[in-house]
């Protein structure tokens, strides 16, 4: 069969064709970033010689969950489904749709309804601009030096119109000394600038300055300033810019602002309100790129996400003393002594000491956290029993999926324990930087395996995190995601794992089913077959009996006699 396509197997092109199947398979890899983002290997699918994995999807409109683990990925990824299937069907007929459902494991009974989406609450000025947004005249900005060079607003034209760009997405300098540029990252694409250069928002381009001795240089180098290149569909929606050389200083458009500090520039598409992906994909990247600056640097923001950055206010103020430069709807030309475009990514919420600038860690990311949000504990102390004080535990509550159907029940054993206990719903999660306070007044963590878990970042030092896993052989996803990192952060990692009879699955399947006597054929079948049935069919309802002796050793490890 010449026409066919092979994926694994050969394929039968009359039943189904190669379009299909490939479809699939991006399909499949598409859905498994989002689920599960610390699982992503640091390879690609090898095409042309680049890596690149497909990305996920995200529901916008939930910009109020500040804990967005209340199953919205989850009802989102079964719509998906729904829509691929449904798409597939009108193009291909109903026997290659059936085929995409079979080849990516798609249960039907796990399709969640989707739910009226959260109202959009954003603390928005009336204007929809952060508080801390450049929206006055740019001599407001106290980074300028001195007047502007010219007061026109136009945009510029691009230069070197007609010849031939060079491309030089390489990691060896420029033949011009001045930028060197990182692309091997399978995470990210960046390029630091140590010469003035000239950023033209309304084009999305950077333009660098030369000294009148040096040579003309073509190079031009492509940008898409966000920290997840593996994942293309999701690196489509980021803007991209053009670094470029000016051909000399008289050929540059002239400087509107003239700033007298380095500039970052980033992208805030993305998974916003998913504090996962917050904290891995933005936050700590933004921190280890500005901090040694101490506040003395501008960050110029492409896809403007104005509620996420209302959201971070307290840590983007606090890396930078200067207002944000909406490079989006900017028409000004601003002029730099040197900058940074993109961010280097990191591990899933932690810090990579191989590649850290300046010798940043986690702790460090940690301390500068609880300062700009003015988090009152650094450390857990050991409670007397003598004393009228307990340790507190915070429960987070999900809804939707991966719930605990007798939460009340496992709130009034932790108090029987001896815990006071902060319950850690979807409404109190909203209430960002209040619900830090209350994780940060907490001793313990405890919540379903989820992107809550994120949360462990405001416990004081030597705090605990409790996970507890859904059925399913899923220890040790759980604990890539959420257990390896406590290490980093000086925190204590405790982890539950559920027996069958804890999880509502008993209510869906016989006990002699694959789900129970086999659960790594079910992992065979493909990440969508396991996510299903796994993280969003299931619920836990805990065995307080058996899990009171959980609580009782954190009770007895966090206090003394």
């Amino acid at each position: 069969m010449k026409d066919s396509c092979v994926l694994g197997k050969a394929v039968d092109t009359q039943k189904f064709g190669c379009a299909v199947a490939i479809k699939g398979l991006l399909f499949m890899l598409a859905v498994l970033s989002v689920l599960n983002p610390a699982m992503l290997p640091p390879y690609g699918v090898e095409i042309d010689g680049s890596n690149k994995w497909p990305s996920p999807v995200e529901e916008r409109q939930n910009f109020n969950a500040v804990n967005s683990d209340t199953g919205s990925d989850d009802r989102l990824i079964m719509k998906l489904a729904a829509e691929v299937v449904q798409s597939d069907e009108s193009v291909l007929g109903k026997e290659g749709s059936d085929k995409i459902k079979d080849a990516g494991n798609i249960i039907e009974s796990a399709v969640v309804p989707d739910t009226a989406t959260q109202p959009f609450d954003t603390n928005d000025k009336s204007d929809g601009q952060p508080s801390f947004v450049e929206t006055e005249k740019p001599a407001e900005n106290k980074s300028f030096a001195g007047n502007s060079e010219s007061s026109t607003t136009q945009s510029p034209a691009p230069l070197n119109q007609g010849q031939d760009e060079v491309p030089s997405n390489t990691d060896s300098p420029a033949p011009n000394t001045g930028i060197n540029c990182e692309f091997s990252d399978y995470r990210y694409n960046m390029c630091s600038i140590e010469v003035n250069v000239r950023v033209i928002g309304s084009s999305a381009t950077v333009l660098l300055i030369p000294s009148p001795s040096t040579a003309p240089d073509t190079n031009v180098w492509k940008i898409r300033p966000f920290t997840r290149k593996w994942e293309d569909v999701t690196m489509a929606r980021v803007r991209e810019f053009t670094i470029q050389w000016a051909p000399d200083q008289n050929q540059a458009p002239a400087c509107d602002v003239t700033h007298d500090v380095p500039i970052l520039i980033f992208s805030t598409e993305g998974f916003p309100f998913n504090p996962f992906h917050d904290y891995t994909d933005l936050l700590i990247p933004i921190f280890l790129a500005a901090k040694q600056y101490n506040g003395e640097i501008q960050f110029g923001v492409t896809n403007f996400h104005v509620p996420w950055i209302n959201k971070y206010q307290p840590y983007l103020q606090a890396l930078s003393h200067y207002p944000l430069i909406n490079l989006d709807s900017e028409t000004l030309v601003h002029c730099f002594p040197s900058g940074q475009i993109g961010l280097r990514g990191t591990g899933p919420i932690t810090v990579d000491p191989s590649f850290a600038q300046h010798g940043y860690t986690m702790q460090d990311f940690r301390h500068f956290m609880r300062t700009s949000l003015s988090l009152e504990r650094a450390q857990v102390e050991i409670i007397e029993k003598t004393s009228n004080k307990k340790p507190r535990i915070a429960i987070l509550l999900r809804k939707g999926t991966r719930t605990f159907t007798n939460e009340d029940e496992i709130i009034e054993m932790a108090q029987g324990v001896g815990f006071e206990v902060a319950r850690a719903d979807t409404e109190t999660t909203k209430d960002f930087p209040r619900f830090a306070h209350i994780i940060n007044s907490c001793d313990v963590l405890m919540g379903l395996h989820g992107a809550g878990l994120t949360n462990m970042l405001y416990l004081p030092n030597n705090g605990t995190v409790l996970q507890v896993i859904p059925w399913g052989d899923l220890k040790f996803i759980s604990w890539k995601d959420y257990g390896e990192p406590t290490k980093e952060m000086g925190l204590n990692y405790v982890e539950y794992e559920i027996k069958e009879e804890e999880s509502t699955l008993i209510e869906k399947y016989p006990r002699n089913h694959t789900v129970f006597t086999n659960p790594q054929e079910l992992h065979k079948q493909g990440w969508m077959a396991m996510y299903t049935v796994y993280l969003v069919e299931q619920s836990v309802k805990l065995d307080v009996n058996r899990f009171r002796g959980v609580l009782v050793d954190l009770f007895n490890s966090l206090t003394q006699q």
